[in-house]
């Protein structure tokens, strides 16, 4: 009796359990989903794939539910997972051996996946499978001399430039990281930052991830009502996304994604 075997009939009996898996050969992984990861692993293991021959470990992850409790038994959710695992280990430098499609979610399933997405970089990493992931790297602070060498490759001219502001193409840019919150990265602005704000002369750069550089007229969409000028401080709040960025105020969101100094 295989060790598969073993565990069918101690764990999973008659039942499908649908699952995620990924079989590891080295640093080649193939990833793929089925209702009933039992069926779908025993023919891997009698009919060899050429892409991935040599495989000698495999990683099922499911959600201890059969078929008929699951949520895993949404084969779009388990594609979108299976998609999002693909880049995952792409992303850490793995030859992957198998393909994966995007799919379209409707709310409550990208809440599903989402919530299963952050489950999954925790799990992996701590089994020592990945150390990068997305999340990470679309927010990762973006050194000032990195994005001022970003900038002149996109040709924007650089007339000043300081921690804090520059002149850029004859407008005034102040740079700001932002600070991490539940909502997203806090910028708050306040005196003369806030004063541009209004005016709507100038743009905001935030140096993470693909780097954004934001026109305040931009800016002024979310935060709306000009009587909000009068207070000291207006905080706003901007997200990464798989699909891109938000700038967000109170309950006002713009999506700020052609910003981007990288397009993908």
């Amino acid at each position: 009796m295989t060790a598969l075997d073993k565990i069918n009939a101690r764990e999973w009996g008659r039942l499908q359990f649908p699952s995620l898996y990924m079989l590891l050969d080295k640093n080649k992984v193939y990833i793929g989903e089925a209702k009933d990861v039992y069926a779908r692993l025993k023919t891997h293991l009698s009919t060899t794939d050429p892409k991935i021959k040599n495989w000698h470990e495999v990683v099922v992850i499911n959600d201890g539910r059969p078929a008929t409790q699951s949520d895993l038994n949404d084969i779009v959710v388990r594609r979108e997972i299976e998609w999002y695992l693909n880049r995952l280990f792409g992303l850490n430098r793995y030859t992957v051996v198998s393909q994966g499609s995007r799919q379209q979610l409707t709310g409550l399933q990208k809440t599903y996946v989402d919530n299963l997405k952050q489950e999954l970089d925790f799990l992996l990493e701590k089994e020592g499978l990945v150390t990068k992931f997305f999340a990470r790297v679309r927010e990762q602070e973006v050194d000032l001399e990195e994005v001022k060498k970003l900038l002149a490759k996109n040709g924007r001219d650089i007339e000043q430039w300081s921690a804090y502001k520059a002149k850029i193409d004859g407008q005034q840019v102040f740079i700001r990281p932002g600070s991490e919150k539940k909502k997203g990265w806090q910028i708050t602005f306040r005196d003369v930052f806030k004063d541009a704000l209004q005016s709507g002369d100038g743009a905001l750069l935030v140096p993470r991830g693909r780097v954004l550089l934001i026109p305040f007229a931009e800016v002024q969409k979310v935060v709306g009502d000009r009587s909000r000028y009068r207070q000291n401080t207006i905080d706003i709040y901007v997200r990464f996304t798989e699909e891109g960025a938000t700038v967000s105020y109170g309950s006002n969101t713009v999506d700020v994604s052609r910003y981007f100094l990288i397009q993908e």
